[in-house]
């Protein structure tokens, strides 16, 4: 049987289909109006279909091999296309969405930054067309290997990111299509927290000029500088477990962010030993973002510091903050 129809969107798709797949495998149930709940229907339904197919039909099937990779610059995931009917195909593939998306709808990567390499060449993608992978390949029950690559995006909010594809197998002997089947191509980013500064110890100079102004702040000579990457909102603190003897009164605060840092602590706080002092907070997605620390001890009211240099060890943390 041939179904035509004119879809005009991937959700036509799916429901179109959806409703085809049901007559096919004799089932009756209520399709969800949720996009996504709609697209794991779907997939079930092609996973049910093809436990169907007899053995002697030919299917060329797309698979996962291995987990998400996540690099500075790439996002990416090996996949595998086998069929073991010993014939000879050419293999394409046709984006049924416009973009990769995460489960929530939330964040979307364009489909210009996805790509297949074949292990000869990098094959773009581009929506609603067919893009060949392999060429004459003899389909022997040996996988062959791919890898779909997200490139030079950023970093990317930590979800599971997924785009519907489908997978059609052409016979290089009757030049006939043999096997079209769906996938869903999925990209699972984990949480990436991290922290870099070139300075952790704190170095406060306190002067013969300043040593006996009563409760002068002496501040730390240089701001040090934290910078941050995250793919999920974050929050930076400082744990003063293990901050060490001090003369008096410490305090922090910071003096300057990038634009991206939603809140800074702008005002000094005593630091208390086991307190954590929160310093800053920033959204999704934050790469090389920096805030500029300072620390000071306060003079006594009374009486004086001996005059030179004090040094305390500071522990920032990075954790995810709430949304």
């Amino acid at each position: 049987m041939i179904f035509r129809k004119k879809l005009q969107n991937i959700d036509d798709f799916i429901q179109f289909y959806i409703e085809v797949l049901l007559q096919i495998v004799k089932i009756r149930v209520d399709i969800p109006r949720n996009f996504f709940m709609k697209k794991m229907l779907f997939t079930s339904l092609i996973a049910i279909t093809l436990a169907c197919v007899p053995a002697d039909s030919s299917m060329v099937l797309l698979d996962y091999f291995g987990e998400t990779l996540v690099t500075t610059n790439n996002i990416e995931r090996t996949l595998i296309v086998n069929s073991d009917d010993g014939k000879q195909y050419n293999i394409a593939i046709r984006p049924l969405e416009e973009s990769i998306k995460n489960v929530d709808g939330s964040y979307t990567i364009p489909l210009e930054n996805l790509y297949i390499n074949n292990t000869k060449e990098d094959v773009y993608l581009k929506y609603n067309e067919y893009s060949n992978i392999f060429y004459d390949t003899v389909m022997d029950g040996v996988p062959r290997n791919m890898t779909a690559k997200i490139k030079n995006y950023g970093i990317v909010p930590a979800g599971t990111y997924s785009i519907l594809l489908e997978v059609q197998a052409i016979d290089i002997q009757t030049n006939e299509v043999a096997s079209m089947s769906s996938f869903n191509l999925q990209f699972i980013v984990p949480i990436v927290h991290e922290l870099n500064n070139y300075s952790e110890d704190t170095k406060i100079k306190v002067s013969s000029t300043n040593a006996f102004k009563p409760l002068h702040k002496n501040a730390s000579e240089v701001a040090p500088m934290v910078y941050i990457r995250s793919n999920t909102d974050w929050v930076l603190s400082i744990d003063a477990t293990d901050f060490g003897e001090t003369i008096g009164n410490y305090y922090v605060k910071t003096t300057s962010a990038s634009p991206n840092v939603t809140s800074r602590l702008q005002e000094p706080a005593l630091i208390i030993p086991n307190r954590e002092i929160i310093l800053a907070r920033g959204k999704a997605p934050a790469d090389n973002e920096f805030v500029a620390v300072e620390f000071s001890v306060e003079n006594p009211a009374k009486g004086a510091y001996k005059t030179g240099e004090y040094i305390n060890r500071i522990k920032y943390i990075l954790r995810e903050g709430q949304k």
